[in-house]
């Protein structure tokens, strides 16, 4: 029988998985992104064994070698996600508090959104566990109004898609499971109309938001179309949608693509509508893709998931909703 401090890493690692999961996908937009040298990959090994004081310890090194250059900004936020992945509320804080200070220096202008990468990212951070650390107090409703207040704030200031975005998973994350399913109005699609959630109430639906450049949505394509032919014939709704990510002068382009990789990749262009909407894609906080809603009979979220998912945990979600 393993010891409760053999299971501790095991279950980090296993947390950080997924939060790394959860990152924004690199997409040809002005803010990717940025990847991490050496050091910031020590601090997220350090957190997944759950040694917070060695991934402080990393930082304040790589602070006195480097200065507080990109690396030290993306390392601070990873420091206050680590600390909330760990429980630890008040380290989290701290390093929340840190990171957007950085942020607030460094983003004082849309034009500023485009070039400080790293500064957006340590923003989302920053508000994404201030969150959360309402939440884990009890205070809930004020996590809401939080995240409320600032998706308004950074609409004002034309913040990118994936800050913006992050803002309202954290949010669907708090509370989407158990209200209606936000209304997705496609603002173009693949094939045939995408039929209106409204219009499929009375029957289970399965939302799988994804992109047509995503690595993880590729790897989970053989799976999403194993469950989609098992539920051949059953009583449950599948829609796929996207956004597209491109200038608008080369969506045509782009459509193209998309098109390509539904057919080839999915192989489901006959069985899975796919409306592309950049509104639900932002409503639903698809930051990170593959992004999968689960909506039952009477139009309500049973589970909101932005990750990747088994086809036993796919099978058994759809089973939930199917009832």
């Amino acid at each position: 029988m393993k010891s409760a401090a053999t299971t501790l890493p095991v279950l980090l690692v296993l947390a950080i998985s997924s939060a790394l999961a959860q990152e924004p996908t690199p997409a040809p937009t002005p803010v990717p992104t940025p990847a991490p040298n050496i050091d910031v990959r020590m601090i997220r090994y350090k957190i997944s064994a759950g040694d917070l004081p060695s991934a402080e310890s990393i930082l304040e090194y790589h602070k006195a070698e480097e200065g507080e250059d990109g690396d030290y900004t993306v390392g601070v936020a990873w420091l206050a996600r680590g600390a909330a992945l760990l429980g630890d509320w008040k380290a989290a804080s701290e390093w929340a508090k840190k990171a957007r200070q950085i942020a607030d220096a460094r983003l004082r202008s849309a034009a500023d959104y485009e070039k400080e990468s790293e500064a957006v990212y340590a923003l989302g951070t920053a508000i994404e566990v201030e969150a959360q650390a309402f939440a884990a107090a009890g205070r809930k409703a004020e996590a809401i109004a939080l995240l409320d207040g600032e998706e308004k704030k950074q609409e004002a200031a034309q913040a990118p898609y994936n800050l913006r975005a992050r803002i309202w998973k954290r949010r669907n994350l708090l509370e989407l499971a158990g209200k209606p399913a936000p209304a997705i109005r496609a603002e173009d699609h693949l094939g045939a109309a995408a039929p209106t959630l409204e219009s499929l109430r009375g029957k289970p639906v399965v939302l799988f938001f994804w992109w047509e450049a995503c690595g993880d949505c590729r790897m989970q394509s053989a799976t999403f179309r194993k469950i989609v032919e098992k539920c051949r014939g059953r009583d449950v709704a599948f829609l796929a949608p996207t956004r597209y990510y491109g200038k608008p002068d080369t969506r045509a382009e782009e459509k193209g693509k998309i098109e390509r990789s539904w057919g080839e990749t999915y192989k489901l262009m006959d069985s899975v509508p796919v409306p592309i909407s950049d509104a639900a894609m932002l409503r639903y906080g698809v930051s990170a893709t593959p992004t999968f809603v689960f909506v039952d009979r009477k139009g309500i979220v049973r589970l909101y998931s932005p990750t990747r998912m088994s086809e036993e945990r796919l099978s058994a979600e759809i089973e939930k909703i199917m009832r």
